[in-house]
């Protein structure tokens, strides 16, 4: 948590992309950039590493009463995207600042949206002519002035008893 600065009465709302770590009721450890957030507090974290103390240890630790750092050992496992339920929370503590700032984040976002705008033209310029209605056949028999409806081509196969004719 060195550097980070956050407000004292910043919200949930404010902390979207910032990298957070949540503690559990099992003792649990999440480590993951923060998504989204519900109204239950239930949680989403990217790119999320869980952490935790072995079962045995917990229980030696218990019977000595003691806690020696040197021989504790923490089990991470990554688990990327993951949804925290907030009845299970206990606490969040701020791990990072985001990686972009919001400026940086909407320049890429826009950036994004707009690839995508011009693939789907592309596809769309590539698979229909003429407003999507009427679209050239391939068949040599066909005169090149005549021009037929072209049925959209299937994804998968219908089940049995489902085919249309």
């Amino acid at each position: 948590m060195v550097g980070v600065q956050v407000k004292h009465n910043s919200r949930l709302a404010d902390l979207i992309n910032y990298k957070l770590r949540v503690i559990t009721q099992d003792g649990r450890v999440y480590i993951g950039i923060l998504l989204a957030f519900d109204k239950h507090m239930n949680v989403v974290l990217s790119d999320c590493v869980e952490e935790r103390v072995l079962k045995k240890q917990i229980d030696d630790i218990k019977n000595k009463g003691s806690v020696d750092r040197d021989n504790l050992k923490v089990e991470k496992r990554v688990l990327g995207l993951v949804i925290l339920r907030g009845e299970q929370i206990l606490s969040t503590v701020v791990e990072d600042k985001p990686l972009l700032s919001k400026a940086e984040r909407l320049v890429v976002d826009s950036k994004q949206q707009k690839q995508l705008a011009k693939e789907r033209n592309k596809r769309k310029k590539n698979t229909t002519t003429n407003g999507g209605k009427v679209a050239k056949s391939n068949s040599k028999d066909v005169k090149p002035n005549e021009r037929t409806i072209q049925q959209p081509v299937r994804k998968f196969q219908p089940p049995p008893g489902f085919k249309r004719k």
